[in-house]
C-alpha cells in the first residue's frame, strides 16, 4: 500500500515539473518589440537565391508561399522584400507571436539553420500624472495612468531629473528633507515610455515666515505691494520738487548775473562821467571868498557880481586862516559855513 502512494507521488511530482517547464517554455522573452498601428519587418536569417523556395509561418500556419521569385500565396496585409525579409502592416496584437521561415533548395530538400523570431506587440505608454498626499511631516506621490492602458507597464521615479531605481508606483518623502526638490513618475514597456510633468512636495511643508501671511483678512504682499507703490510715488515727486529746485536756483542766479552786470555798468558810467565834468559855470557854483560869513549867493547872480567887480583879496583875519581851495567835484558835497561869531576884544597897547 505504500508502495503505490510512493508511486501515486512521485507521478504526480513529475507531472508538475513537467507542468512548470512548459509553462517556462511559453514564458520566452521577445526577441522584438513593436508598437501597436506601426509597421515592422521580420528579418530572415539566411540568404536567399532565385532558385529557392521560401514559406514563412505564423505560430503554426503558413502565411507566405514564394517559389523561384513567385509568389504562391500570402496574406493581405503581409508582403516579402526582396531578401526574404517578411513586412507586417499596422501591427495589432494578432500579428505577435513566433515566425519561422522554410528555406528549401532547388532539388527541395530543407536548409537547415533556420531560425525562428518571437515578436511582441505593445501599446504605446501614456504620459501618466503625479498626485500626492500631505500626512504628517510626509509626501505621497502617486503615478496615475488609465487602467485600461495600465497593461504591461513598469514604472520608475525621478528626484531632481536623477533616476531613483524605485519601481513601485507610489513614492514616499520627508516634506522637510525635499523641500525644494522635483518628482517625475516614468512608466514604460519595452516598446515605449512617457515621463510627468515635475511636482514639488508644496504644500505639505512650508517654511514659517517672520511676517504673517494674512493681515486683517488681506494678504501681506497686498500690503507690500501697496506700500512699494507709495514709495514710488514719493520718489517721483522728490525728484520733481529737486529738478523744479534747481532750474529756480539757476534762474535766480542768472537774473542776479544780469543785475551785477547792470549795476557794474552803471558804476563805470559814473566814474566817466566824475572824470570828464561839465564847465563850472553850467552845474558849479563859485568858491566863495575866504572869511566871507554872509549868506551865499545865488549861483548865477554871484557869477554876473564876479564878471562886473574886480576881485579884492579878502583881509587876512585873525580869526582863521584862509582856507585852501577845494577841488571841483567836491564842491556839490561842501557843507554849509558855520553862523559867524562875536570878535573878541584884543587888549589895547597903550600909547607912547
Amino acid at each position: 500500500m505504500l508502495m503505490k502512494m510512493a508511486a501515486a507521488s512521485t507521478t504526480s511530482l513529475l507531472l508538475l515539473c513537467c507542468f512548470a517547464i512548459s509553462r517556462t517554455d511559453s514564458q520566452d522573452p521577445c526577441d522584438y518589440n513593436a508598437l501597436k498601428g506601426k509597421d515592422f519587418i521580420v528579418p530572415l536569417s539566411l540568404k536567399l537565391e532565385p532558385s529557392h523556395r521560401l514559406k514563412w509561418k505564423h505560430n503554426d500556419n503558413f502565411i507566405f508561399d514564394q517559389r523561384q521569385g513567385k509568389v504562391l500565396f500570402k496574406r493581405k496585409e503581409d508582403d516579402v522584400s526582396e531578401n526574404g525579409s517578411l513586412k507586417l502592416t499596422n501591427l495589432n496584437d494578432r500579428h505577435k507571436g513566433i515566425y519561422t521561415p522554410e528555406l528549401f533548395n532547388q532539388d527541395g530538400n530543407v536548409i537547415e539553420n533556420r531560425k525562428s523570431i518571437r515578436l511582441c506587440i505593445f501599446g504605446p505608454a501614456p504620459k501618466p500624472k503625479v498626485t500626492k498626499v500631505c500626512s504628517s511631516a510626509d509626501v505621497t506621490f502617486t503615478c496615475g495612468v488609465q487602467a485600461e492602458l495600465a497593461k504591461d507597464l513598469k514604472f520608475a521615479w525621478l528626484q531632481n531629473d536623477k533616476d531613483l531605481k524605485e519601481y513601485t508606483k507610489t513614492l514616499k518623502r520627508n516634506a522637510e528633507q525635499v523641500e525644494k526638490d522635483s518628482f517625475r513618475c516614468k512608466v514604460f514597456n519595452p516598446a515605449s515610455s512617457e515621463t510627468s510633468d515635475a511636482v514639488t512636495q508644496e504644500p505639505c511643508y512650508k517654511r514659517k515666515s517672520i511676517f504673517p501671511e494674512k493681515l486683517l483678512g488681506i494678504s501681506t504682499w497686498i500690503y507690500v505691494g501697496a506700500g512699494g507703490g507709495i514709495v514710488l510715488v514719493l520718489v517721483i515727486v522728490v525728484i520733481i520738487c529737486c529738478v523744479r529746485a534747481k532750474r529756480k536756483k539757476r534762474m535766480l542766479l542768472k537774473e542776479e548775473g544780469e543785475l551785477r552786470l547792470q549795476w557794474t555798468n552803471e558804476q563805470q558810467h559814473q566814474q566817466h562821467q566824475h572824470n570828464h565834468p561839465p564847465e563850472p559855470h553850467h552845474h558849479r557854483s563859485q568858491q566863495q571868498p575866504a572869511g566871507h560869513t554872509g549868506p551865499r549867493q545865488h549861483r548865477s547872480k554871484q557869477h554876473r557880481e564876479q564878471h562886473q567887480l574886480p576881485r579884492v583879496p579878502p583881509e587876512p583875519s585873525s580869526r582863521r586862516p584862509p582856507q585852501a581851495p577845494r577841488a571841483v567835484d567836491q564842491i556839490d558835497d561842501e557843507q554849509p559855513p558855520p553862523l559867524p561869531q562875536p570878535r573878541k576884544k584884543a587888549a589895547k597897547t597903550p600909547r607912547v
